[in-house]
This record gives C-alpha cells, structure tokens and sequence, in this order.
C-alpha cells in the first residue's frame, strides 16, 4: 500500500499544527507503517479512504487515535541515569521539607514519574513531593495510570528496589505500590497548545522530546518553561537536546541540566 507524497504532505501538516511533532521526510516510512494499522482497524482500503475518513470525522476521536501512532513513547526506568545521581545528591536536599511541584512533561508510559518518586522515597520525606505527569498520547496516559509493567522492563532496577516499590502480579506483570501511586498525578497535555497548570514548578523534566520540534517550537518551549519554574528551578532535557547558548535566563549547571537565573 503505497502513501503517495501528497498524503504524507496532508499529515505531515495536520500532525505540526497540531502539536509542533515535526514529521520530516525521513518519518515517511514510519508514517506508512503506523497509519496502516489504522487503515486496517477500520477496515478502509489506502490511505486517501483514510484521509477522508479523517475529515469527516466530526467526533475528532480518529484524529486522537493518529496522534496516539504518530507519537513516539520509548522510555525506560532510570533512563539517563546519570539524571538520577544529579537529582539524589544536588536536588533533594535542597528541596527537602519544601511543599514542591515536580513536572514530568512528555511522560509517555510513566517510567520516569516511577524512577523520580523512588529516588525521593529513597532519600527525602515524600510527602511533600507531588509528581505530575503529562502526555500527548491517551494510550501511555493510560498504562501510566494502571501502575502495571512487564517483567521485562523492571529487570533493570536493583532487586531491593523492585521488592520495596512494585508488586508482582504475574511472572509477567509487576505492579507499582501505593506509596508511588500516591506521589503521581496524571493527564493529557499537548504542549502546543494552552497549559491549564498553575506553577510554580520546583523541577520540570522534559527529556527526549524536544528532538521532535523545529528548532523555533523548541524556544517556543523552553521560554514557556522558564515562566513556569520558580528562580532556581531546574529543567532537565534528554541528553541529546540542549538549551541555545545565548540563552542568558538559564544556567547549564550539569549536562542536560539547567537552572533558572
């Protein structure tokens, strides 16, 4: 099934004013692939059938159900690890006995709300901490929520961790504690669009996805995370993304770690 030009052009389009997700010529092939699984779900013949199937759908539902395939959420528990160890001995304690508002910002399937709300159990009073993790994508916001994860992806965390913070349900399937659930609040968000979230943020993490944006929505984006830090916040990005140097409002204290001036 071939998608001719024109209609990888149409998504390409919809997909940026949408969302700021930058689908450039190289996404084609990614593009086909994960849009048939749309086409075949809903029984439609190529990709011009869908096209129209997406304009008439007055619900708006189908086209959610495209962001949900076009959106990439690999992630993993401790990912960037070197984050953690940053977090554990520069970032606790300083925050420890505060009221403080963390923001995990494209939190795909919750790994990194759970890595964050171990490492403070781990090292501060957590109940002062509150996590809130967002993300485009119904899907991951869902499997974020349940708090279930294969077996697979908890093999990385140390036993005593495992043992302490997920319950195992199945010898496929562990699920996370209360004392995590607890910390964590979850919702939909598109970072394009207007934040209903009041600040200000003590730490805001939105790593591994700004490498979907053009270079303008990427400052778009990070000025609109300075006015919701407190000064002296920090923001942490993936460590393939950076802020510009002749941003004078940040401080890059650490690789992919910055602190509001």
């Amino acid at each position: 099934m071939n998608l001719k030009q024109t209609e990888f052009k149409k998504i390409q389009t919809k997909i940026y004013d949408y969302c700021g997700i930058n689908l450039h010529e190289g996404k084609q092939a990614l593009v086909r692939s994960r849009v048939m699984k749309r086409i075949r779900k809903l029984g439609l013949q190529n990709f011009s059938h869908y096209l129209n199937y997406l304009e008439s759908d007055s619900s708006g539902e189908e086209f959610l159900a495209l962001v949900d395939v076009l959106t990439t959420n690999k992630t993993s528990f401790f990912r960037e690890s070197q984050h953690f160890k940053f977090i554990r001995d520069n970032v606790l304690p300083e925050i420890n006995g505060r009221q403080v508002k963390w923001w995990s910002a494209g939190c795909s399937t919750g790994e990194e709300v759970v890595s964050s709300s171990i490492v403070i159990q781990e090292n501060i009073n957590p109940q002062s901490v509150k996590i809130l993790g967002t993300d485009i994508s119904r899907d991951v916001i869902k499997t974020a929520k349940r708090g279930v994860y294969q077996a697979k992806s908890v093999k990385g965390i140390s036993p005593k961790l495992v043992s302490k913070y997920f319950r195992k349900v199945n010898d496929e399937q562990y699920q996370i504690t209360e004392s995590i659930r607890k910390m964590a609040t979850y919702g939909r968000l598109n970072l394009k669009k207007k934040w209903p979230l009041n600040g200000p943020f003590q730490i805001i993490m939105c790593r591994n996805v700004m490498i979907y944006f053009n270079r303008e929505t990427q400052q778009e984006l990070v000025s609109r995370f300075r006015k919701m830090l407190e000064p002296g916040g920090y923001l942490f990005l993936g460590h393939s993304e950076s802020i510009a140097s002749a941003d004078r409002k940040f401080e890059n204290i650490s690789p992919a770690v910055y602190r509001k001036k």
